[in-house]
Parts: C-alpha cells; structure tokens; sequence
C-alpha cells in the first residue's frame, strides 16, 4: 500500500514532466490523460477511504472502487479547470500542477492506514 500512494504522489510530477515532450507524443498523450483520470481520484479515494472498509473481493466492489475513482478524478479536474479559468489563469501547465500538487498531498496524508482513526478511538472492523 504504501508503493501505492508514493507512486501516486510521483504520477502527477513525472505527467509534469511529458509536457516537455512535443505536442502530440503518444507518450505525452498517455502519461497525462492516464494521470488524469486515474490519479487524482484513486488519490482521494485512498485518503477518504474508511478503515475498516474492504479493499477488493467481490467483482461489484472492484468496479465500483474504479467507477468511483474515475469520477473522482474528473470531478477535481473539472474542479481545478474552473477556479483557473475564473481566475484568468488557465493553461495546461499550471492545471496539471495544481493536479500534482493535490495528488501528492492526498496520496501522503496518511502513510500508515487507518491512522487517523487510531487517534480518533475509533476501531475498524
């Protein structure tokens, strides 16, 4: 799990670092549009995800980790594109580091799961 969340927290920089590659790379186009409809949600999921909750199993649960995990992900997208256009700000660039960014912090908030619940009192299972 926790090769997991560092190689979450990496993903958005090493999507950063594509955009250095010309424009219409396949490996540019792969590394972000991976990035970001995976990343981010997978990043959030894993952080807001309780405890005691299982990890896989049933084929509905796996699908619905990875359904939940996609909106997720376009939902913060869509979220981080909207403040910069409001903002005056938009371009890709900075999009995806406000992405890497949340992605990072996410994916490292809490290294050693259900250790917000620990301190809370709260026993999983």
């Amino acid at each position: 799990m926790i090769f997991l969340r560092l190689g979450l927290a990496a993903s958005g920089w090493l999507a950063l670092l594509s955009m250095a590659l010309p424009d219409a790379a396949p490996v540019r186009v792969a590394a972000v549009t991976a990035f970001l409809l995976v990343c981010p949600g997978l990043a959030a999921l894993l952080a807001l995800r309780p405890a005691g909750r299982p990890r896989g199993g049933h084929p509905a649960a796996v699908l619905e980790g990875a359904l939940v995990t996609l909106v997720l992900g376009l939902a913060l997208a869509t979220l981080v594109a909207v403040a910069l256009f409001l903002g005056g700000v938009f371009t890709a660039t900075r999009s995806l580091v406000a992405l890497a960014t949340l992605t990072s912090v996410l994916a490292l908030l809490s290294l050693r799961p259900g250790a917000r619940n620990r301190r809370a009192g709260v026993q999983a299972g």
